[in-house]
């Protein structure tokens, strides 16, 4: 004989708004998220490896090709250039042995250092909106969602910072308005400051006339009213109870830590350019530091922009372009590639550490 109380309690089980049902699918969101981030991380690796790789595969080949020829030339001028190629290609090779690994360990350093204030301006945009979560919390909520750049869409990374400031009350669509303007802002800045430092480097005037009309332009709809109409467009939903004042010191401020940001992750690629072993002499400390954190710049954003898993291929591009007048294409490339690899690394260990940070927290 069936019992109306047994009946009922097998109805509650396959009720799919059941909290039991609610949490599997929560556990299962959860590791979607992990596979598809993962899944994209090692996309973005195995690209930037087999574009290193490919490199120098390059110069060995012209190596190779300098010793036959070197068995075939008489002459000794001939013989001299061909050897003083050889010598200089051999540098260039990025091994283990030619890496200057101390400053590539700097860079590591100067990177995740750049991560830290643009969590500052997320803090601030959330609490313009009215929402108070702990600063820890939105530093390990921005750490987190810096892998999910590396899923098409960029979407993942509102999607892991929402989830992990929820942990302190803030309303979802708080979260992702407030990730937005972070992101907006720190785009906006890095467009300036590139644009800025453009105008002092050494290229053609029309080109630095475009960078520094192109700063300008990005900087405009930072200024609060336009940022909150923007804020509500891309969203399609009304930004209301914002405190104005609050506005505006998340642009001044948001300005401030956004500038602090990009130029320690300029001082980052420029280590990079260091570590990297170069063919030709490099410029001068301060004018290679000016050339890293300009071209960096433009790439990230350029990279953002085109909405690429990571910006893949796109960023490269525009740092090989950009160093291409100042330290030769393939130290560029070399550099680029480097940068990935390292960035990568960085973000993994850090939104690793953010994750292992929100789990024991849970269990205090």
């Amino acid at each position: 004989m069936n019992h109306p109380e047994s009946s009922i309690n097998s109805d509650s089980r396959l009720k799919p708004d059941s909290p039991k049902t609610r949490g599997r699918l929560v556990r299962i969101a959860k590791w979607l998220i992990v596979v598809v981030v993962t899944i994209g991380l090692c996309f973005a690796g195995r690209s930037a490896v087999s574009q290193w790789n490919a490199e120098s595969q390059k110069m060995r080949a012209r190596i190779s090709e300098i010793q036959v020829e070197l068995s075939f030339v008489s002459d000794s001028n001939a013989q001299r250039q061909l050897r003083s190629e050889q010598n200089r290609l051999e540098r260039s090779i990025p091994s283990i042995q030619n890496l200057r690994w101390r400053w590539i360990g700097f860079a590591a350093v100067f990177y995740g250092l750049g991560l830290i204030p643009p969590s500052m301006v997320l803090h601030q945009a959330v609490g313009a909106l009215g929402d108070h979560p702990r600063r820890s919390t939105t530093i390990a909520a921005q750490l987190l969602g810096h892998v999910g750049k590396y899923v098409p869409g960029k979407a993942m990374v509102i999607v892991l910072r929402a989830g992990a400031l929820s942990k302190d009350g803030v309303r979802p669509l708080t979260s992702t308005v407030s990730v937005f303007m972070e992101t907006f802002l720190m785009m906006a800045v890095g467009a300036a400051v590139g644009g800025v430092i453009t105008w002092w480097m050494p290229v053609p005037r029309w080109i630095a006339g475009l960078a520094a009309i192109a700063a300008v332009v990005a900087s405009l709809p930072t200024l609060p009213p336009i940022m909150k109409i923007v804020a509500a467009r891309v969203t399609k939903a009304e930004v209301e109870n914002v405190d104005s004042r609050q506005l505006t010191r998340l642009f001044f401020e948001g300005w401030c830590w956004s500038v602090l940001s990009w130029l320690l992750i300029g001082s980052s690629f420029t280590c990079l350019l260091v570590a990297i072993p170069s063919s030709i002499p490099l410029p001068p400390p301060v004018q290679l530091y000016a050339i890293g954190t300009a071209a960096i710049c433009l790439a990230m954003v350029i990279g953002f922009v085109s909405l690429l898993p990571g910006g893949a291929g796109v960023r490269e591009l525009v740092l090989t372009t950009v160093l291409g007048v100042s330290i030769g294409p393939a130290h560029g490339l070399l550099t680029a590639i480097a940068a990935r690899i390292v960035f990568i690394v960085v973000e993994c260990v850090l939104a690793l550490a953010a994750s292992i940070w929100f789990r024991l927290r849970s269990l205090l």
